[in-house]
């Protein structure tokens, strides 16, 4: 009765390159390494879940795009770079086909907790949802239970695009679900404690009681995540949720080393005592490549991210390299599926100002829009400061469209003068003089690569000079030692100096 995404799977296998992080150590820097995909797709291979409740018009058309019409297999491809491109293709015909309503099915308050056990501990809040850590099937997870006034656009973005997006640096989504806040759905919440409401009029959810006398509740806590509807019950009470909105909960890959804003707050990217200006500088780029990437992936599926900041990318711990960490790109709240035929579109939903590039303030975006907002973010993880702080919201949108307020890139900044070149390139005022990612990734992996080679140049030197500095001290040994054998010959030898005196 829930929806999940059934194409998981079939994406990590078949679909999309995944990326080995280059090592950032000093000895080890590669090209990323790309797993071809295979030469031929077949709907056996593909093992679609079959879940109950699933809306089964996704999975006629996922079919009907990987069939032949006689239900043969297809045919082999020409190349991977082939199987890709028609992949994605048909991917995104059946994104934008799939993305109504109509094609969300909705669960009750029964098993919208089917496999989640939740912790009452916040990951995070906003307006409109909250997120705790909690256990789905055994995967250690991040759950985001949010309020909906119906399926609006926001919505089922949340439902059914997130479980499409699979990629290295895209936080995976899990499951997906939703439910309409009820009387029946809050009866169950509240259980005994339900009163009699007249279904006609609008209901608020009660709070949860405390369960004992005395006032402390149960010694076990609701930390071990044992009752999940009572954990659900008092997230949406926090939200004051209603009847007649909407309860949507995305479940999602566990991030648990933080947000990019949290690491640019930390100064990860600015040298410290224990942290050189290589590896600042390393760790900066290693991070932006791994965003780009994340973005890319999204472009290359039609999709306009849309709110493109630090606090919307993740990090996980990773021990691939000396960050500590990966990033990935998270929260598809106000992304855009673009038509087949259309590099961009029209809409009437903003994202964060700071991070808007001109044009969408007047509601056209594209992919020309996420590059802006990667522009600012690589801004901000440079300077360690808040884009445009001091400025009113209002003063951003007016001077941000007429050019007349501009982020100042420091000029003085050691390793960063095609650092900060590639940043005002993504700024450019005019959407078409923007670098597309593929061009990003590339300056960004060749300027980490000129600061690598930098250092070895500099520990060859170091090495050569050290060996000369050996030899030179050899030398010197050698010679105050010939030195001393001759002095020693040119001295008198005393006892046959005294002997031939006394014979004398």
């Amino acid at each position: 009765m829930f929806l999940e995404c059934c194409c998981r799977d079939f994406c990590q296998k078949y679909l999309f390159c995944r990326y080995r992080p280059d090592a950032l150590n000093d000895d080890t820097l590669t090209a990323p390494q790309v797993e071809e995909a295979p030469n031929r797709l077949c709907l056996a291979d593909v093992q679609l879940p079959s879940r109950q409740g699933t809306s089964q018009g996704g999975n006629i058309a996922v079919r009907q795009f990987f069939n032949n019409a006689d239900g043969a297999a297809s045919p082999a491809v020409a190349s991977p770079s082939v199987a890709a491109t028609s992949l994605r293709s048909g991917l995104n015909a059946y994104r934008i086909q799939e993305m109504q309503a109509e094609n969300v099915t909705l669960c009750n308050a029964r098993n919208i907790m089917d496999g989640l056990c939740l912790q009452q501990r916040e990951c995070g809040r906003g307006t409109y949802g909250i997120v705790v850590p909690g256990i789905y099937r055994g995967v250690k997870c991040a759950v985001k239970v949010m309020l909906s006034p119906g399926l609006d656009r926001a919505a089922i973005r949340e439902l059914l695009l997130s479980p499409s997006l699979v990629h290295p640096n895209v936080v995976s989504t899990y499951a997906s679900r939703c439910a309409e806040l009820t009387h029946a759905f809050f009866d169950l919440l509240e259980g005994e404690r339900a009163v009699v409401h007249d279904p006609a009029l609008p209901r608020v959810l009660e709070p949860v009681p405390l369960q004992s006398e005395d006032g402390f509740g149960d010694p076990k806590g609701l930390h071990d995540g044992s009752d999940p509807l009572l954990v659900l019950h008092q997230i949406l009470h926090a939200l004051r949720a209603e009847t007649g909105k909407m309860a949507v909960i995305v479940v999602q890959e566990y991030c648990d080393r933080g947000t990019l804003d949290n690491a640019i707050r930390k100064s990860v990217f600015r040298p410290t005592l224990m942290w050189s200006m290589r590896l600042a500088r390393r760790a900066l780029l290693r991070s932006a490549v791994e965003i780009a990437r994340g973005l890319l992936h999204l472009h290359d599926s039609g999709v306009v991210h849309g709110d493109l900041k630090p606090a919307n990318v993740l990090l996980v711990s990773s021990k691939e390299d000396r960050r500590g960490f990966v990033a990935k790109v998270a929260d598809f709240g106000l992304a855009h599926v673009l038509p087949s035929d259309a590099n961009s579109l029209y809409t009437d939903s903003w994202g964060s100002v700071a991070y808007m590039a001109p044009e969408a303030f007047r509601g056209r975006v594209s992919r020309a829009t996420d590059v802006w907002a990667f522009g600012v973010c690589l801004w901000q993880m440079l300077t360690g400061e808040r884009p445009y702080n001091g400025y009113r919201h209002t003063e951003v949108v007016i001077g941000v469209q007429e050019g007349t307020i501009q982020l100042q890139w420091p000029e003085d900044a050691p390793m960063a003068a095609r650092i900060i070149e590639l940043g005002r390139r993504c700024l450019s005022h005019n959407p078409p003089d923007r670098p597309t990612l593929d061009i990003i990734i590339q300056t960004l992996v060749e300027i980490e690569r000129e600061i690598r080679a930098e250092l070895l140049s500099h520990q060859q030197q170091q090495q050569q000079g050290g060996q000369q500095e050996q030899q030179e001290l050899h030398q010197r040994t050698a010679n105050t030692a010939a030195l001393a054998v001759a002095d020693a010959s040119m001295e008198l030898p005393v006892g046959n100096f005294i002997s031939d005196f006394v014979v004398m």
